[in-house]
């Protein structure tokens, strides 16, 4: 890992919505690009910085795309696609598109769609590890969290650790102990828009594609 050194930076001018200065840190191995808010190109080579990119993210959620030469999957900004002019109008509109993606449903604090689950049985006398796939619909879910499964709230669990939704190593106890290490940046939560793996420990959990996972 690269030692960070001040100055290493790189301007890339202003954002073009709020006209924030955007300094990036391109070799700063301490920090994962949507975690310390790196901005996005636009489709018309005008710069969105991270804080209004994230605004746009509960209407063109992230997601993960293979990489050209087919080796891992990486964030992909379905908002680069947008031009300066329509990325402005869409951001006008996007606290008003929260609020109605709040009151649909329920006004919970946040609210995670369930795309694919994962289950792989624990070691002896221990609970299953369950990767639970999706996106965050709205909202901030954090390790630790205690969270509903189901609109009704059936079912309680605590999210043991976050991970990288397309992580090619087989999780297990390390992952959940890298994961919760509050020295650690990476994975430390996950917001409005993104692609996240939550991981559970528990001996029975009812969840498959389609649910929804809440937290109050």
């Amino acid at each position: 890992m690269k030692e960070y050194e001040i100055g290493d930076t790189l301007n890339l001018g202003n954002c073009t919505n709020c006209g924030n200065v955007i300094v990036i840190e391109p070799d700063n191995g301490l920090f994962r690009p949507q975690r310390c808010g790196n901005p996005v190109k636009l489709a018309d080579g005008s710069w969105l910085c991270g804080s209004c990119l994230r605004k746009l993210r509960i209407k063109y959620p992230q997601e993960y795309r293979m990489t050209p030469n087919g080796k891992r999957m990486e964030p992909y900004e379905r908002a680069s696609e947008l031009n300066e002019k329509e990325a402005k109008q869409e951001l006008e509109h996007a606290h008003d598109y929260l609020e109605d993606l709040r009151e649909k449903y329920g006004f919970h604090q946040a609210v995670f769609s369930v795309e694919k689950v994962d289950v792989k049985k624990g070691g002896f006398l221990k609970p299953s590890f369950y990767t639970v796939t999706g996106h965050v619909l709205y909202g901030t879910f954090t390790p630790l969290d205690e969270v509903s499964i189901g609109m009704n709230g059936a079912q309680k669990a605590k999210i043991s650790c976050l991970d990288n939704p397309h992580s090619t190593v087989p999780v297990s106890d390390a992952t959940v102990q890298r994961g919760t290490n509050k020295l650690l940046i990476d994975y430390s939560w996950a917001e409005g828009g993104e692609e996240a793996a939550f991981i559970f420990q528990e001996k029975n959990l009812n969840l498959k594609p389609g649910d929804l996972i809440i937290k109050d």
